[in-house]
Formats: C-alpha cells, structure tokens, sequence
C-alpha cells in the first residue's frame, strides 16, 4: 500500500522476488528441523539488519515509511526471538 501510496507499483513477482531477496531461499528437501530453524534464524538476522538500514537511509526524510519500517522491523525482531526460543528448548 504504501508503495502505492508513493507513485509506483509493487513488484511481487516470484522470480523477481527471489532476485532481489537479501537471503537464499532453499526448497524444502527432507532435512532436519534443527538445521531449517537455524537457516531461518539466519535469514531473520539478515532482514533484521536490512530494515535496520533502510530505516537509516530514511532518517526524517519520510517519517510515514520510517514509522512502517521500524514496526516491520520489530516484528522480525520477534520471529528472531521465536526462532532463538525454539533452537535453546
């Protein structure tokens, strides 16, 4: 929406998607849960990182999307956790 909102259209494209993800996307073999929660821990510190950035770039030029990112951000900010949770119990 807010893509929108600022005059262009979103792109969500699955090849295009994949192209421009910050993170590699594995297709689901037989593998163990251990090691699938840990790619994806992997994977949220990445994005986390990411939107950390973003939201540095932004600083107080668009405080709308700021405000967006920084919500985004913090609930990646909990599926770490989630993650992190699950991998110690």
């Amino acid at each position: 929406e807010r893509i929108s909102q600022l005059g262009d259209q979103p792109d969500f494209d699955p090849g295009s998607l994949v192209a421009r993800s910050h993170t590699e996307y594995v297709t689901a073999e037989e593998r163990d849960l251990q090691k699938m929660l840990r790619e994806n821990l992997v994977a949220e510190r990445i994005v986390i990182t990411t939107y950390q950035e973003i939201i540095r770039w932004i600083g107080d030029g668009d405080p709308t999307t700021r405000r967006l990112m920084e919500s985004i951000l913090e609930e990646e900010e909990e599926h770490a956790d989630d993650l992190n949770d699950l991998l110690a119990g």
